[in-house]
Order: structure tokens, then sequence, then C-alpha cells
């Protein structure tokens, strides 16, 4: 039991320094590996908190008092970490306190459809039971697509925009409104093309927001290719600019984004920690409450551990419910939010 309780502290210790890492550093050797696993440590550090508590520990009480000071100060940080992912922002609660009629709610998906894989039919049979007007997609081939096609995709979200940057694998984006300034790759990333369009959504007061629709994939943190990670994830950066540069245009920007909301590369990229006034991004799990959003691995025989797949909101858009859905033949689950402007 010792041994056990020792172990878990020295592994939670290990996971809660990582998590502690800037962003600097987060592209070390299985740094953002590790990292991904954070909520869980809490239970590690609950196990090991309790295993103390074993009349074992007699002639250990150094060794005891390690592992509740490890356990102890791991807990304190989980429910800090976590805790707001389970409770509205003052945004939400602000947008929907003060709903007045003259707000407009849109709904948007976003899947990983697994190299093309995925049952396209499950896709649109989503789109249509939740009313979706914004689909993005990862990973699609040319024969998913037209699958899709088959599927009656065009049916419902008859705008799109695609592309691919080595020809077999590509991301794209579906709407109901027409896509203005369509780009390939509306991020320049070093990891895959995103491809984005600009739909105008009228407001009840006839007013139109313009909201900039990007389908996010970056790079995993597999073996070798953190630096890159860490690249294709401080990259979409570039939308905070555009923010600060054009006050009339917002962003959601929805996807694989391949990291979760503990890795610091991901909280610098929404913004966290810049200068009060300066335009940040918002992850549309956290914002609403809805809880930790795991979508991957969808496809084993365990539940989804790793939050991976995020929408991502600017500051005129606030996300009031996310929820997750299976896909058959795809290794993440889809993402569903709804959104008000």
């Amino acid at each position: 039991m010792r041994g056990i309780a020792l172990l878990l502290s020295l592994v939670t210790l290990s996971g809660i320094a990582c998590r502690m890492l800037p962003a600097s550093l987060a592209a070390l050797p299985f740094v953002a590996n590790v990292i991904s696993l954070t909520p869980w440590l809490a239970g590690s550090a609950a196990i090991a908190l309790a295993l103390s508590f074993v009349p074992v520990w007699r002639h250990h009480h150094e060794a005891r008092l390690f592992v509740r000071i490890i356990a102890a100060c791991a807990i304190a940080l989980e429910v800090a970490w976590q805790a707001p992912f389970f409770i509205p922002s003052q945004r939400v609660s602000s947008t929907l306190a003060a709903d007045d009629g003259q707000t407009t709610t849109f709904r948007v998906m976003t899947c990983n459809v697994y190299k093309g894989n995925a049952s396209a039919e499950r896709i649109v049979e989503l789109v249509r039971e939740n009313n979706i007007q914004v689909l993005a997609l990862q990973e699609t081939t040319v024969d998913f697509v037209n699958e899709l096609k088959a599927a009656g995709i065009d049916e419902l979200l008859p705008y799109s925009q695609r592309s691919s940057s080595d020809g077999v694998y590509g991301n794209g984006v579906w709407s109901t409104l027409p896509l203005s300034d369509a780009a390939s790759d509306d991020i320049g990333s070093s990891a895959s093309a995103m491809p984005a369009g600009t739909i105008g959504v009228t407001r009840p007061d006839g007013t139109t927001a313009r909201l900039r629709l990007v389908s996010v994939h970056t790079c995993s943190p597999a073996l070798g290719y953190w630096d890159l990670w860490e690249k294709s994830i401080a990259e979409i950066g570039v939308a905070r600019e555009r923010l600060a540069e054009d006050d009339s245009l917002d962003y959601v920007l929805l996807g694989d984004f391949n990291t979760t909301y503990d890795h610091a590369p991901f909280r610098e990229m929404l913004g966290e920690g810049t200068a009060a006034g300066a335009p940040r991004l918002h992850d549309a799990a956290r914002e609403c409450g809805a809880g930790i959003m795991n979508t991957w691995p969808a496809n084993l025989e365990i539940p989804a551990f790793c939050s991976i797949d995020h929408v991502v909101t600017s500051e005129r858009v606030v996300a009031t419910e996310v929820s997750t859905a299976e896909v058959p033949g795809s290794d993440h689950l889809a993402l569903i939010a709804a959104l008000e402007l």
C-alpha cells in the first residue's frame, strides 16, 4: 500500500509540474502528452490520499506526510483548474439574464472524421436533428465528401469551402448561409490548410453580424512533432490580431485543436494574460459550464478521456450550450454548441 501511494504521489506531482510549465517549455518531449491527462490527476491524488490513512504507516511518518501534502495540494489545484468548466461564466450569465429578444442563436458542430472513415450518414443525421447551421469537418477525403453529398448535406448546408494540404486529407466548413471572402487556409498554418468563409447573420434589430468561420486542425503532439504542435496552436492567435484591426468582425474557430485547455499554448492562443481591452478568444465548453467535454479517443472500449476538440469564439459570440455525439467510424466524438450573438 505504501509503495502504491508513493508511486501515485510521484505520478501526480510530475503531472502537476508539467501543467504549471509556461508555454515556452510546452514543447519539451512528452510534456504535452502528460498534460493531456491533467483532469485525471485528481483521481490519482485522491487514491494516494486515501491510502495514506491505511494503518501501515506506523514507522513511515515522513513518507505519509509527503503523500498527504502532495495529494492535498494536487486536489486543490485540480479544483481551481477544472471547476470553471462546471460553472457558467459571467459572459453567459449576463447574456441569458439580459435576453430581451435582441440576440440571435445559431448552432454549430465539428467532428474529425478519421481520414474519411466516419459515417457520412450519421454526420448528416446529426446536422438535421440538431438544426446545425455551421459544420466543420477535419480529415475529409474526396470519397467522404461525395458520401456526404449522397446523404443530403447540400440540402441542409448548401455553401461550403474545403481544402487540403497534401491532396488526400482535408478540412472543410459548411454553412446554411453564403460564404464570402472564402479562403483555403485562413490561418497560414504549418500543420494543415484551415479553410474559412465569412457569413452575415441578421440580428433582430436588423443589423448584420459578420462571422468568420474556420475549420481548425493542428498538428498532434506525436513523437518528434512537439515543436510543430506548439507552433500550429500559436499560429491560430493571428485571429486575435485581425480582431484588433477590424472591430466589425467576429470569429468562430471550430475543430480538432489537438490540445486541451490545460496546455499553456492553448490558453496563450486564447489571449489569457493579455492586456485589458485586447481581443480575447473563449473556449465554449469552459465558458458555458457544460463540464469537461472529452472527445478523444472515441473508438476504444473505454470512454473518451481527452478534450482536444473545441469551439472557440470571439467576444461578441457567447456559447450557451455544448454537448457531444457519437459518430460511427470516427476516433473523435462530434462537438455541438449553441452560440448567441
